[in-house]
């Protein structure tokens, strides 16, 4: 038999018959193809944002209370600053508003740590068993001086 003596040749007639069987009636081959499928993300939800105004001292840009994909809650300062972050950290107080020093219950707190730098964006983690009542609870962000225990600029959330 001829197909044996060209092992090239034999490839090419099956390479054609295969071909012809699949394109057999139709004239195309029509190959399947799948699309891509995209998860839907996971996103940050804003609970609440507002902008700093002075109290004791001075600080501008704002503060934003967000959820995470994770679920943590944060306090993120974007285009904040302030003249000096020595002894200032940042803290959740129950007030709708700080317009005075005399407006904060020390006590009544949340103090989320120290300021990272005197500008710019800054996050600050709040803590797992406190995260339940911040969304209820605390509606206003205090850069707080805690040598001095004054406010000095606060950021209502809305």
């Amino acid at each position: 038999m001829w197909l044996h003596r060209s092992p090239v040749r034999a490839l090419v007639i099956a390479a054609a018959l295969v071909v012809a069987a699949c394109t057999q009636g139709s004239g195309t081959t029509t190959v399947p193809t799948t699309q891509p499928t995209t998860a839907a993300q996971p996103t940050t939800a804003l609970m609440g944002i507002g902008s700093f105004h002075d109290v004791d001292g001075t600080a501008t840009g704002q503060a934003q209370l967000i959820v995470t994909p994770a679920g943590a809650y944060e306090v993120v300062l974007e285009d904040f600053k302030v003249v000096s972050i020595e002894h200032t950290n940042v803290v959740l107080v129950a007030n709708a508003d700080v317009t005075a020093t005399s407006d904060v219950d020390p006590s009544k707190l949340l103090d989320l740590g120290p300021l990272k730098a005197p500008e710019g964006m800054q996050d600050f983690a709040i803590p797992a068993d406190m995260a339940a009542s911040v969304s209820d609870g605390y509606h206003a962000v205090v850069i707080w001086d805690t040598a001095m225990a004054h406010a000095i600029a606060a950021a209502p959330l809305k």
